[in-house]
């Protein structure tokens, strides 16, 4: 769920590669377009803006798997290999701020990166755990996590282990920052890929990431799809806040379907369904606008903590919550920490 490899790749696997005399920036991006008449390229830029790369017929194009962190067992291709999508970092000398004249063109393609991508979700559904940290030991460098329906685990750290971080202000797991043990707090949601012992009382973590999120029960006071805002009551405080909708939030209105699975892992309930098939049933549920959030309307929010409690990122927004917010005996549901498999698929490069 958290492919480390993918977005670092392009970085790592020009370490050790010496720079172009002049050399002011390395494009990072995906192809959006491919003009080889013209030997011009457009690339979507991992920093945002999009960028036309230039090439000469002495331009060398070298393809790399994902995860590569040199070009020892890079492959010599042709512009006619690539196709729109596929990730590449170019290198050479920026002639203007929209366009870089490449020497050479390093790439990953879509298809081994879908695959890369494919491989590692499948680890972490097999080798992963997530929960809410309920205990840090400084002096032994472990941590205590929870999550609903399993016992307390401690998680340890092998020599060496990759810790991240979610910025506050952002969704995007590309917005991670490399982050330390003494950074963790109690609250915190994280999710490791390690080892687990036989009866899953301890873990060993090889890598872990953490941020810390809020779930919300709310309903909508309402909304401003021009500003991608909305005005929102906070259930557990009854305070107003708002909420920005980005376009890596994710918005859908639950089916029957989904809203039982989803009440049965909020109660902590055995369900034969995984996190990834509930992630898979709420990204195929149709795409919600804003503008069709009605006022009062149930949602279930989760977003990043800011310092500002009063306004929120989306990073999922359920409407059709109804039916979740009340259990037998009419008592409100543990939200507790249902959104964390989902968080830690956001922004996956």
């Amino acid at each position: 769920m958290i492919i480390f490899a993918l977005y670092c790749a392009s970085v790592l696997l020009v370490q050790g590669v010496p720079s172009v005399q002049g050399q002011n920036v390395r494009p990072i991006g995906n192809i959006l377009s491919i003009d080889s008449a013209a030997r011009r390229i457009a690339i979507k830029t991992d920093a945002g803006p999009e960028m036309i790369i230039s090439f000469e017929d002495a331009t060398r194009f070298l393809r790399v798997a994902p995860g590569a962190q040199d070009l020892q067992n890079a492959a010599s291709i042709s512009v006619s290999d690539l196709a729109v999508a596929d990730r590449i970092l170019a290198r050479g000398r920026a002639v203007n701020p929209g366009l870089f004249a490449a020497t050479s063109i390093i790439v990953m393609s879509k298809g081994d990166i879908a695959r890369k991508q494919a491989a590692e979700r499948a680890d972490w559904e097999k080798r992963g755990v997530g929960g809410v940290i309920t205990v840090l030991d400084l002096a032994s460098n472990e941590i205590t996590i929870s999550a609903a329906g399993s016992k307390p685990m401690v998680i340890a750290f092998t020599p060496g282990a990759v810790l991240r971080r979610y910025a506050s202000n952002s969704v995007k797991f590309s917005d991670a920052l490399p982050s330390r043990f003494d950074e963790l707090r109690v609250g915190d949601q994280v999710k490791a890929r390690g080892t687990s012992n036989e009866d899953r009382s301890r873990f060993v973590a090889e890598e872990l990431v953490s941020g810390s999120f809020r779930t919300i029960a709310a309903t909508v006071v309402a909304s401003d799809p021009g500003q991608g805002t909305i005005q929102i009551t906070d259930l557990a405080t009854n305070k107003r806040m708002q909420t920005t909708v980005t376009a890596d939030s994710t918005v859908r209105r639950l089916s029957a379907e989904v809203a039982q699975m989803l009440a049965s892992r909020i109660q902590g309930a055995k369900t034969s369904s995984s996190s990834s098939e509930l992630q898979s049933a709420i990204e195929k549920l149709p795409h919600l606008s804003i503008a069709d959030l009605k006022p009062g309307e149930a949602i279930i929010l989760a977003c990043t903590s800011g310092d500002d409690p009063s306004h929120a990122t989306a990073i999922t927004l359920l409407a059709g919550a109804e039916p979740l917010f009340k259990s037998k005996g009419g008592k409100a549901l543990d939200l507790g920490s249902w959104n964390l498999d989902l968080n830690m698929n956001v922004g996956v490069p």
